[in-house]
Order: C-alpha cells, then sequence, then structure tokens
C-alpha cells in the first residue's frame, strides 16, 4: 500500500540508483576481498575474457645455459554468466517520500538479497575450486585452526602480502569471536564499514562473518578406493575398489589425497612433508565393476607433465610440478569427511585468488525510466529500469546486476573443515 509522501519531489531514477549502489556496497562481504581488475573489460551477458596468468619459470644450477624451450602461456576463461535482479512496485506517491525513508522502506531488504546472491557466488567458487584443506572434519574450527592454516599456505608459496582474508559461517564465528575480539585490529575496523560483519584480526587475516558461507555434503564413497594404474597424471584420476554402481560416489568439492603423493613448495620444489589434496570438479558415479573416473584439480604433475601450444609443439610444464611423485598402482585413495555428511566449511583466501567481473548493461532504449552506476573504486554496477506491467496493468522497476566469477589462482585458497551442520 503506497504510503502518502512527505514532499512535493520526486526521487529520481539516477538518486534511487545511486542509494542501491551505497546499500549494496556495505552488503557485500566477499565481493569486497577479491580481485576486481576485470570488470571494464565486459558488455553482455555470455561474454568471456581469457585471462593470462604469469608464466613460472623453474631455475637450472651450474654456468652452462639451459637448453632453449618456449615459454608456457597458461590461460583461464572468466565467463560472464549470472545475472539477478530484484522487482520493486512502488508509485509516483511512493516516490514523494524522503530518499532514507524509500530506502528503508523498498531498498534495503531487496538490495541485500542481491548482495547475498554475489557473495554466495563468489564463496561456492571458492569452497568448490579450492584444494587446500585442513580441520578436523566433525570439529567445530578454533583460533589454532586458523594459525596453523596460514602457516600451511606460506608453505605452499602463498602470498604473505597482507591480501589474506578469513570468512566463516555464523555459527563458526560465533564460537571463536571472543578469542579474536580482544585483538581485533583498530586500523581494520575504521576501514571496514559492514555493520556487524567484521570479527576481527584472525591468524594475522582479517575475519568477516557471512551467512552465505556454503557447506559440504561429501558423496556416497565406499568400498577400499585404491589408484587404477601408475603414473597417472593431469586433470583426472582413475580409481577402483569403489561400492559398485553408486550414483554420486563422489561430489563436486570433495578433497582426497593419495598415498605416497606429497606437494611441494612451488618455489624450492622441496616436499612440504604432507600428502598433497585434490579436490574433484565434477560429480562422479562407480561402473558396475568399482570403477571410477575422478575429475580433479589441480593437474597432477611431477615434472614431466606436457602440453601442446597452438601449433602442436610439445612444452615442458616441469616448472608447474606440484608432487613429490605421480600415484602407484594402488596407492590408497582418502577422503576428507565421512560419506553423505554436511560439514561446516571456512576460508582463508588471498585476494587474488577470485577473479569477480561486474558488468555494466546496456540500457534498454524503450524502458520508461532507466539509470546506471557504477562506483569506481570496488567496480561494483548496477542497472535500474522502469517497465508497463501489461500482465498486471501496473508500473514496476528492476535493478539489475550481471557478473562473473572465477577462482583464477585456487592454489590461494584454504578451506578448513568445522562441525556437522
Amino acid at each position: 500500500m503506497a504510503v502518502q509522501g512527505t514532499s512535493n519531489r520526486f526521487i529520481t531514477p539516477d538518486e534511487i540508483a545511486r542509494e542501491s549502489l551505497f546499500l549494496l556496497k556495505n552488503n557485500l562481504v566477499a565481493a569486497r576481498n577479491v580481485y576486481r581488475g576485470h570488470t571494464s573489460v565486459f558488455g553482455r551477458i555470455g561474454d568471456t575474457i581469457t585471462i593470462k596468468k604469469p608464466a613460472r619459470f623453474k631455475t637450472t644450477a651450474g654456468r652452462v645455459a639451459s637448453t632453449a624451450a618456449p615459454m608456457v602461456d597458461q590461460t583461464i576463461a572468466l565467463t560472464v554468466d549470472k545475472q539477478e535482479h530484484v522487482r520493486l512496485d512502488y508509485t509516483q506517491i511512493d516516490r514523494t517520500l524522503s530518499l532514507p525513508d524509500f530506502s528503508s522502506r523498498y531498498l534495503a531488504s531487496a538490495i541485500s538479497a542481491l548482495a547475498h546472491s554475489i557473495d554466495k557466488s563468489i564463496l561456492d567458487e571458492a569452497i568448490f575450486g579450492g584444494f587446500h584443506s585442513s580441520g578436523s572434519p566433525g570439529t567445530a574450527i578454533v583460533v589454532n585452526d586458523f594459525i596453523d592454516a596460514c602457516a600451511e599456505m606460506e608453505e605452499v608459496g602463498v602470498p604473505q602480502d597482507g591480501m589474506v582474508s578469513a570468512m566463516l559461517a555464523p555459527k563458526d564465528a560465533a564460537a571463536i569471536q571472543k578469542d579474536i575480539k580482544a585483538t581485533a585490529s583498530a586500523e581494520y575496523a575504521a576501514r571496514d564499514t559492514i555493520q556487524g560483519k567484521f570479527l576481527g584480526d584472525l591468524a594475522g587475516a582479517p575475519a568477516y562473518r557471512t551467512a552465505q558461507m556454503p557447506t559440504h555434503t561429501v558423496g556416497a564413497l565406499g568400498g577400499t578406493p585404491l589408484v587404477n594404474g601408475a603414473s597417472q597424471s593431469g586433470s583426472t584420476l582413475v580409481i577402483d575398489g569403489a561400492s559398485l554402481s553408486v550414483t554420486g560416489w563422489a561430489k563436486k568439492g570433495d578433497v582426497f589425497t593419495i598415498a605416497g603423493v606429497y606437494s611441494v613448495n612451488p618455489q624450492t620444489y622441496q616436499s612440504t612433508g604432507r600428502l598433497h589434496q585434490f579436490v574433484v570438479t565434477a560429480d562422479a558415479d562407480s561402473d558396475g565393476a568399482g570403477n571410477v573416473i575422478l575429475s580433479i584439480s589441480p593437474s597432477i604433475n611431477d615434472g614431466t607433465l606436457t602440453t601442446t601450444d597452438g601449433s602442436g609443439n610439445t612444452l615442458s610444464l616441469a616448472a608447474y610440478q606440484n608432487v613429490t611423485a605421480l600415484p602407484a598402482d594402488n596407492a590408497a585413495i582418502t577422503f576428507m569427511g565421512s560419506p553423505g555428511v554436511t560439514y561446516r566449511q571456512a576460508l582463508l583466501c588471498h585476494r587474488d585468488a577470485i577473479s569477480l567481473a561486474m558488468v555494466d548493461i546496456v540500457l534498454p532504449t524503450t524502458a520508461t525510466e532507466k539509470a546506471r552506476v557504477r562506483d569506481p573504486d570496488s567496480g561494483v554496477s548496477l542497472t535500474l529500469t522502469g517497465f508497463w506491467d501489461g500482465t498486471n496493468f501496473t508500473e514496476a522497476h528492476r535493478i539489475d546486476a550481471l557478473w562473473g566469477v572465477k577462482a583464477v589462482y585456487p592454489d590461494l585458497i584454504h578451506r578448513l573443515w568445522s562441525a556437522t551442520s
């Protein structure tokens, strides 16, 4: 029901759009802690950019120059594939409200829902794309878990440049908030305006609470899974010994280790002394013989993995070595968590791990009212359009956001497993 206006002045579409942008920025949590440098290169839903990742090099000892080899350009595609909107049905009389009253009545909850969708897409990408993880599935995380996780991140080459942030589900945040409150950084508290979301400094990283943190349900699993065939490398792994004919034997986001396959530091290539963890990137079923083909990340590379360039030349990926050895036949496979159980998750994530691209939507020429706003600092963009609803014989408005998100550097993500959900 419309509320009688309090002035003779109408709130303009530009004012509504700017107020929506302000609310969106203040409601975002994950989006404020990821890389947003690709925001200006898109135009329409479905557009894709190929991001070139910096080349990596391996040194050669001695006076004699190493054999010349083509430089490997690793690329990853980021697609703008997410468009969501909120519909607002307000009247001309409603637009005579003061902007704060209008914002409270119509915009606050709507824009909050839009912010939650953007944040959830980022957190889903991190949880289901990150392969480094720690914690004891089924046991609530504590501050010491974050301290240990930060040490593990440093051992696998995550830059120690102050760009790592922590994100926790509300239950986990509540459990450790008292412990970190005493050491909360006044600098961070002054810098961030996320009301009630900033928890303080956690193991050297600013920590945030978010209700959009996804949980993870482990696949059905079952049997005694073993590597089926020695010296497998790349992004697939064939295993056997699984329970027969199980749909969803492994689920996207499951994390596992392979006996005898240890991770290495990406700079020194020395073993970290810990088994390398891999994440399942697509649901996988077992067949009638107990075989499963797992799609995994990262690719298994003991320094012998190769690829081909556009001309068909074979290129060495020795500089991208991530394990001490390829799996042996019948090496045991061990999954994190128990079959079918849902666990809360938390994150430590470097800013450059996830790229978020928010796009300016082209304004429709036939819209009755239209406005578009972009924040130059955060790259956040929104579009407001008005249209005639012929079905209900009313004028309506919608606020749209268009974006894409991609884990460009999943090795800069660390998942922490917590209690059951």
